[in-house]
């Protein structure tokens, strides 16, 4: 059985408690705890003691660690989101829980996991399902160089804009402009940060609900998608093209006019 802390009510019929699955053999509680960082394992006891704040604090520091295996970093992003349901911040509980999902969609709770942890994790997978999303998509090849496509997905049909937030500069500051969707696409041309056809560009892409709260997101500006565009107009409507035909023309009448026979 795996190491987990299932959290129940145990010291008194509403009172939540931290309880360690028990491994009647004790070989594979050792093996887990010797693989376990220190900090989750801390994270777990502290549950166990009812010492909830002290445990979020523990498990934020355990998820300081990005490296742990995605299955490990999983479970422990759910327990904490059960933390903080019973610490009776249900917003922060089912974000967390989804974050869960987000990482490992196939999270799973071993046998024996009190039936409060269970419940919690199929009405979270329930709102998971259900959530808008979006997903940025590779451009066709007629496209545009600037073109961004994106697929959403809203099956409760909650969102009622899509924004594209973008800027010349990785850490922003980024402007918005509002992206054409038709049924699950919706597409926007990033306009140009300095003015030239060649450009870079960082962007992230938002749905908003009517209260205008974001409820999906394809990137953000901590970790924003960038997009290159070279110029890629026709040879003749290029000012390069036409700067260096004005140099040789120049260039070619100054030869002329030296070669051309005749008193200067």
């Amino acid at each position: 059985m795996n190491v987990l802390l299932s959290l129940v009510l145990a010291v008194a019929p509403d009172a939540p408690r931290l309880l360690v699955l028990p491994d009647p053999s004790g070989s594979v509680l050792a093996a887990s705890n010797a693989g376990t960082p220190q900090s989750l394992l801390d994270a777990r006891k502290l549950g166990e003691q009812l010492r909830y704040e002290e445990a979020v604090v523990e498990y934020q520091r355990y998820l300081s660690t990005p490296e742990r295996p995605v299955k490990e970093r999983s479970l422990a992003l759910f327990e904490l989101g059960f933390i903080h349901l019973v610490l009776g911040d249900e917003a922060t509980a089912q974000t967390r829980a989804i974050e869960a999902l987000e990482l490992d969609p196939k999270l799973s709770l071993p046998a024996g996991t009190a039936q409060k942890q269970v419940d919690f994790l199929n009405r979270t997978r329930k709102a998971w399902l259900a959530r808008a999303r979006l997903e940025v998509r590779d451009r066709e090849s007629d496209d545009a160089a600037s073109l961004v496509r994106v697929a959403l997905s809203d099956p409760d049909q909650k969102v009622a804009r899509v924004l594209i937030r973008s800027s010349s500069k990785s850490i922003g500051p980024f402007t918005s402009s509002e992206m054409k969707c038709d049924a699950e696409l919706c597409i926007a041309a990033l306009p140009s940060p300095t003015g030239d056809p060649s450009f870079t560009a960082y962007y992230f892409v938002e749905a908003l609900d009517d209260t205008q709260a974001t409820i999906a997101r394809a990137g953000s500006a901590e970790a924003p998608s960038q997009l290159v565009v070279v110029d890629t107009r026709p040879w003749y409507q290029s000012p390069w093209v036409w700067a260096i035909a004005g140099a040789v023309i120049v260039g070619g009448a100054a030869v002329g006019y030296a070669l051309a026979p005749g008193p200067r």
